[in-house]
């Protein structure tokens, strides 16, 4: 049963002394209240009436009239059975929407727009990025939320508007086509993967039940060959360069070779030799990894040696990404002979190098020049799938991969098999 009552709260009265006046409906021993915009001071209310007030006689009317049209909707309501099991606070708001036409309307839009924005894509993907810690992996997401964002600018779509129930095969389709206008194919999927994971999460966050990826294919052309032989390798490390960025460039990439392709921002964070060996979290995987410290990286390393870290990388330039980036051009340059200034003649001896060939070099060398076991190499890249959880078993793969590692090395810069 339902029942309501008038309540003037003079638990805190305002700064003038008046307290606000209140309908209070009640169900089941639950109760919801709602203001009925009239403040008045403690002596001014007693017995449900206005007293002592210099429009007392007009409150008291608006307050009669008031509770009428309450209890003749309260009797309708319940003859409707529109309060069946809804909860005090819920009656209350049926209760304010059937004296009020124009507020139900209004509640509703605002229903409306909360679903909306609920399954806003732009909010989401918003939300989803801010959640991500490693700053590689939400730069990438933030470049496809960019991308989708001047794809809608450019259709005339409102972005901040499309739903995911929006986001069918059709615009994948269409999004896909846009993008090849400027991108390759494997960024363009790369941008796909990435809103087929919000969507997923979208999905397990219970905001759709769509999922337009089940007869949309992704597509993955085959990377280019980022490795080189050994012969292509010799060459680079034994090119007498010029001191300075193009030594470094030949160092640094001949660094990461020797420690098995480390990655850019796992060399740049590096921070310690411990037993002669450096051992290491890698950021983009979180796969622990050890690797020995054989003499020809001690050597680079004392050559380049830090403060706060192994290399002096971070205290010269403060990204480790611009760092790269510089040598990175220099290393695709290396081989050419300088005429004057900036300006070069002859050939590159890789001029499509990048720092990430030192790992596939490494691994296309094991396997396909020296015939090391895939298991091993497998383990040294992080990717076996070997039990290693016992001390024994990562004591027995960490020397194979030192062995290997050794192999490769006395192969590349030495010429000898062993």
């Amino acid at each position: 049963m339902i029942t309501y009552r008038l309540y003037l709260d003079t638990r805190k009265p305002g700064k003038d002394g008046l307290c606000n006046l209140y309908l209070v409906l009640s169900k089941q021993g639950k109760t919801a209240m709602t203001s009925l915009n009239m403040r008045l001071s403690p002596e001014q209310w007693k017995d449900d009436k206005v007293v002592k007030h210099p429009n007392q006689k007009r409150l008291n009317c608006i307050l009669t009239a008031k509770k009428g049209d309450v209890s003749r909707a309260i009797l309708d309501l319940s003859f409707n059975g529109a309060f069946v099991y809804k909860t005090a606070r819920e009656s209350l708001d049926i209760l304010l929407d059937y004296l009020n036409p124009e507020r139900a309307e209004e509640r509703l839009e605002e229903q409306r727009r909360k679903e909306t924005e609920a399954k806003s894509v732009a909010k989401y993907f918003s939300s989803f990025i801010n959640k991500i810690e490693n700053s590689g992996t939400r730069g990438l997401y933030l470049a496809t939320y960019n991308k989708m964002l001047q794809y809608c600018e450019e259709e005339g779509i409102d972005f901040a508007n499309l739903t995911f129930d929006d986001v069918d095969q059709a615009w994948l389709e269409a999004f896909e086509k846009y993008c090849l206008t400027t991108q390759k194919q494997n960024t363009a999927s790369r941008h796909l993967r990435d809103i087929r994971a919000v969507f997923n999460a979208a999905i397990d966050d219970g905001l759709t039940t769509k999922y337009p990826f089940r007869k949309f294919k992704i597509k993955v052309e085959e990377s280019r060959d980022k490795s080189f032989t050994a012969d292509k390798l010799r060459e680079l490390f034994n090119h007498d360069c010029y001191p300075g960025g193009e030594q470094e460039a030949v160092d640094m990439f001949l660094l990461m070779f020797l420690l098995i392709g480390i990655n850019t921002v796992d060399l740049a964070y590096l921070t310690e030799i411990r037993n002669g060996r450096i051992d290491y979290t890698r950021r983009k995987t979180h796969k622990h990894y050890s690797v020995k410290i054989e003499p020809e990286a001690k050597r680079i390393i004392d050559k380049y040696q830090g403060e706060d870290h192994l290399l002096n990388i971070l205290e010269r330039v403060p990204n480790y990404k611009t760092y790269f980036n510089r040598l990175g051009k220099t290393l695709r340059k290396t081989g050419k002979q300088r005429v004057s200034g900036k300006r070069s003649t002859g050939h590159a001896i890789l001029p499509d190098a990048c720092f990430g060939s030192a790992r596939t070099s490494w691994a296309t060398i094991a396997q396909e020049e020296l015939d090391i076991a895939r298991e091993v190499i497998a383990a040294a890249l992080g990717h076996s799938t070997v039990d290693v959880t016992t001390t024994y078993l990562r004591t027995k793969w960490r020397k194979k991969v030192d062995e290997a590692n050794r192999k490769v090395i006395d192969w590349v810069l030495y010429k000898k098999k062993r």
